[in-house]
């Protein structure tokens, strides 16, 4: 595959899916890695990502994000499975928290979500 420049699509990742509803914002994404991060920040910071939801075991460091006032929670289960019941409640909490407010259009906060491949869980 050839090399591609990270400004000719955001750089060699795929891009995130934003799925928004009424005033709920979810950006699904595959899993950076260390190698990627940096791509990844500059498409969360474009979507206003308040939170990282990593579903899959961790690819990366979550430094780079929590410096820019991101909050990563790791809410690991397998692949093709249904989450505990835990997961599913704090995902609830999360969802209400940050949508439960109401704001401008320009503030609207995101969650992103991920697993390894951006599908499957």
């Amino acid at each position: 595959m050839p090399a591609m420049r990270a400004s000719a699509l955001r750089g060699p990742i795929t891009p995130p899916t934003l799925i928004e509803h009424k005033n709920l914002r979810f950006l699904i994404a595959d899993a950076p890695s260390d190698n990627n991060l940096s791509l990844y920040i500059q498409e969360f910071e474009r979507f206003n990502v308040t939170d990282v939801v990593r579903v899959c075991d961790p690819t990366y460091h979550i430094e780079p994000l929590e410096d820019r006032g991101m909050k990563v929670h790791d809410w690991v289960f397998g692949d093709g499975e249904a989450p505990p019941t835990q997961i599913v409640n704090d995902w609830l909490d999360l969802v209400q928290k940050r949508f439960g407010e109401i704001v401008s259009d320009e503030e609207r906060p995101t969650i992103a979500c991920h697993c390894v491949a951006g599908l499957g869980r």
